[in-house]
């Protein structure tokens, strides 16, 4: 993440701005930390319940269910047992541009981020589910199997999904999701970025509600109704997913990784990785090595 929240990942490869996202191996307790980026994210739930949050807003998913991530929306993904199946597809819309303005790019394509957004969520029942998860499955037979111009097929996919979206007016007006939601995103943005910053650091639900010029009282009460999760669970799961990485990542002993991630009381940390990944950290990076 960048200081401002921004992932900085890059999605899919400069040349080819898609990527797909299946569910993590192993994953029973997950927990996608609030984000953002320019690209638009469609996620797909096809079995289970996932809580999505996305600029401040709680949503549970249903099977069949897909959800949209435009540009610039804080989003967080949460759920727990092992029988959510999902995956997820991110895309930039400027490789979908046409270098020739013709009608479908200045009236189809280019309103799209200036005008227009793509719904937060398109339900089972909604007329055009059915053939939204056929577009859905299709592009996640093309990322896996890669036929010869895979890439060409998947871009011809991404436009049946904008024109469905647009055949059954899908499409929800800019200005009505950033009223409804910019303002919940904006004061969730000023302790999420804090903790970014300072997880390595003791931080108290006092600090975090000072920032917020609450008390801690009624902050702690807002940042469990608006993400699900309390305040210190969030900062633990998020401390873990940190730790996570320098397992992935690094040499340093399960203790150095411990107090790198913030904890300075190592019984602490193993309770609270084994909570959150059903595992310790020595066997976590055992099984990251059986699989490479």
């Amino acid at each position: 993440m960048r200081n401002d929240l921004e992932e900085k990942k890059i999605h899919g490869s400069p040349l080819f701005r898609f990527q797909y996202y299946p569910k993590p191996e192993g994953c029973t307790q997950l927990l996608v930390p609030c984000h953002w980026h320019e690209e638009v994210e469609i996620l797909v739930v096809e079995k289970g319940r996932l809580t999505v949050i996305i600029d401040g807003k709680h949503l549970t998913s249903s099977e069949g269910e897909v959800f949209f991530v435009n540009s610039g929306q804080l989003h967080q993904m949460q759920g727990s047992g092992s029988g959510n199946v999902f995956y997820s597809f991110v895309f930039s819309m400027r490789a979908l541009d046409f270098k020739e303005n013709d009608y479908a790019q200045t009236a189809l394509l280019a309103p799209l981020g200036e005008k227009w957004c793509f719904p937060e969520r398109i339900l089972p029942l909604h007329p055009c589910s059915y053939p939204l998860m056929n577009i859905m499955a299709e592009l996640k037979r093309l990322v896996e199997e890669r036929p010869i111009a895979y890439e060409l097929l998947v871009k011809a996919e991404l436009y049946r999904l904008i024109a469905l979206l647009r055949q059954h007016q899908a499409f929800v007006l800019k200005e009505t999701q950033t009223q409804e939601h910019s303002y919940t995103a904006l004061r969730l943005k000023t302790v999420l970025q804090y903790v970014a910053d300072h997880y390595m650091e003791s931080i108290s639900l006092e600090q975090a509600a000072d920032l917020m010029h609450m008390s801690p009282k009624y902050f702690s009460s807002y940042f469990s109704d608006t993400l699900h999760i309390s305040f210190i669970q969030y900062l633990n799961r998020y401390r873990v997913e940190q730790a996570c990485i320098l397992l992935q990542t690094t040499a340093l002993s399960v203790m150095e990784i411990g107090l790198a991630s913030g904890y300075s009381n190592f019984s602490y940390f193993i309770r609270r990785f084994k909570e959150f990944q059903g595992c310790t950290p020595l066997d976590y990076r055992k099984q990251l090595n059986t699989l490479s």
